[in-house]
């Protein structure tokens, strides 16, 4: 088969990763660590996806996330998956993580509450509200961490067993492999407002009760309650610097300002890429970018089997969201108001979601990141995100709709925040449009496919692709979204580089090469 491609060589690397989100930089710094020539290729001039900071003024603003799990080194069995990536770089003391407990907020006509870590905590809150509910309300939770440690192991327990044996090692798993969290949650919960409440983190996800996969949710769910909820000292940049900082010291490279216009097939296999018209060779590459993009665009489908191409374009790609960046001057902590807020006018969440579908905004998180790092601000004053999910479509020109949103955003959160909209000392919006154009996902795209049932598990695209040396990490690949999923992508796609079919013996040859460095 011909070659897609032809320009100047330059350079030849083991691996070429073509984007630098958590997962892209993930798989990259452990692959330098494992002994790899490696090249990061970015289009944006910063590393880190929807992880990268941005500052207007004297202010330093996160670009979308809140929060993420899996830093600390205590949790659930087979969990802690950011803390295992940074201590096998040897980076870990070069990032400090702030625990936020409680690690959600959430607000319903009548009713509010705060969502505190540890499943003891966390049960006996909600029962002080739901006292009738007290039994089934724990059964769920420890069910979700059921699930959430059997899914660390699936693989190797599916490795080499028969189906029996697996089945009794990871039942619950087998069990509600095909179940949305609504499907689960109401065999144990009976009040539909504690179902509400149980639930309120969904747009961490994506999708509604009734859509999202309960194995997924269990993951995030878990992942904040038991792993532990954190916030990256200085924004969440410093996540992607210092997985950069511990990709360089084993010898990777990475480029800004240097998208991969074409990925190279030679005799059915990968054989590099172009970048800005000079050929870089290399036998192996991992996209971290869109996949339908990689595949029809930088690719061609002509090199894929026709099945997977008919899987792709059938497959949904999630919503994509809009926020509002604010500076104030208002007392936050007078006010008692947490890191992480949901805000709902409902207890529906079918009907939020409808509505958020639609295009109208009903709801909205938001995020006070000052509160545990003031020094991203001012003294004396304080940044907000203000967060909601919306359809990319819902638009033809979000420079047009964009102030309307944002008006209605804010005057949503001043119904929380007394006073907001006269106490705004700057103001900026990101709509779907902003998403796309800064990360290039389909249509602003927030997690890449939807984490529903059917697209999670062996239903998502899996990391190695059935092109020889093209490899596959981010949120468009297994497991899915969220800055933790997007970073056991990574590790998942340097695993399968690599050789191994387990992940014990991956990190285990992760510490024979550390033995080798000393």
């Amino acid at each position: 088969m011909g070659k897609t491609g032809t320009a100047k060589t330059v350079k030849d690397y083991d691996v070429i990763v073509a984007g630098s989100g958590i997962g892209g930089l993930t798989a990259a710094a452990l692959l330098a660590r494992a002994g790899k020539s490696v090249l990061v290729l970015e289009s944006h001039d910063r590393p880190g996806g929807y992880t990268h900071g941005f500052k207007r003024k004297k202010y330093n603003f996160d670009s979308g996330v809140h929060l993420i799990s899996g830093c600390g080194s205590q949790g659930y069995r087979g969990g802690q998956i950011i803390h295992k990536v940074l201590h096998a770089l040897a980076v870990e003391e070069d990032i400090e993580f702030i625990n936020i407990d409680p690690f959600s907020h959430v607000y319903y006509p009548g009713l509010d509450a705060a969502l505190p870590q540890s499943i003891v905590a966390f049960v006996a809150t909600l029962t002080k509200m739901f006292p009738a509910e007290r039994q089934g309300l724990l059964a769920l939770t420890l069910l979700c961490l059921q699930v959430a440690e059997e899914i660390t192991v699936a693989d190797e327990v599916m490795d080499g067993m028969d189906h029996g044996s697996a089945l009794r090692l990871i039942p619950a798993l087998f069990k509600y492999r095909k179940a949305t969290l609504a499907d689960v949650a109401k065999q144990f919960i009976k009040d539909p407002k504690l179902l509400a409440v149980f639930a309120s983190n969904w747009p961490y996800l994506g999708l509604p009760p009734s859509q999202v996969s309960f194995v997924y949710w269990s993951t995030m769910f878990i992942g904040y309650m038991v792993d532990g909820a954190y916030y990256c000292k200085g924004g969440f940049q410093q996540l992607s610097n210092t997985l950069i900082k511990g990709l360089r010291q084993y010898g990777g490279e990475i480029c800004f300002r240097s998208p991969v216009d074409k990925i190279l097939i030679e005799n059915e296999r990968v054989d590099g890429v172009i970048v800005k018209g000079q050929r870089i060779s290399a036998p192996v590459v991992i996209s971290n970018a869109d996949i339908r993009h990689t595949v029809c665009e930088m690719i061609g489908e002509q090199y894929f089997p026709s099945r997977f191409i008919r899987r792709i374009k059938k497959m949904q790609h999630s919503l994509s969201i809009f926020v509002v960046y604010i500076a104030t001057d208002i007392d936050l902590t007078a006010l008692n108001i947490a890191h992480e807020s949901f805000c709902y006018r409902d207890f529906d969440h079918e009907h939020n979601f409808a509505r958020t579908s639609d295009g109208e905004i009903t709801w909205l998180s938001i995020t006070a990141p000052t509160l545990v790092d003031p020094d991203l601000a001012p003294a004396g004053q304080h940044l907000l995100m203000l967060t909601t999910l919306l359809p990319y479509q819902q638009a033809a020109s979000w420079r047009q709709l964009k102030p309307g949103y944002m008006e209605t955003m804010v005057k949503i959160a001043g119904g929380y925040i007394p006073g907001l909209e006269k106490h705004i000392l700057f103001i900026e919006g990101g709509s779907p449009a902003t998403m796309l154009r800064y990360t290039q996902n389909h249509q602003g795209s927030a997690y890449g496919w939807d984490v529903s049932p059917a697209q999670v598990g062996p239903g998502r695209i899996q990391n190695q692709s059935p092109v020889k040396g093209l490899y596959f990490a981010g949120h468009w690949t297994s497991p899915g979204g969220g800055v933790y999923g997007v970073s056991v992508s990574g590790v998942q796609a340097a695993q399968k580089v690599l050789g191994f079919r387990k992940q014990s013996g991956f990190w285990e040859s992760l510490t024979y090469a550390e033995q080798q460095y000393v």
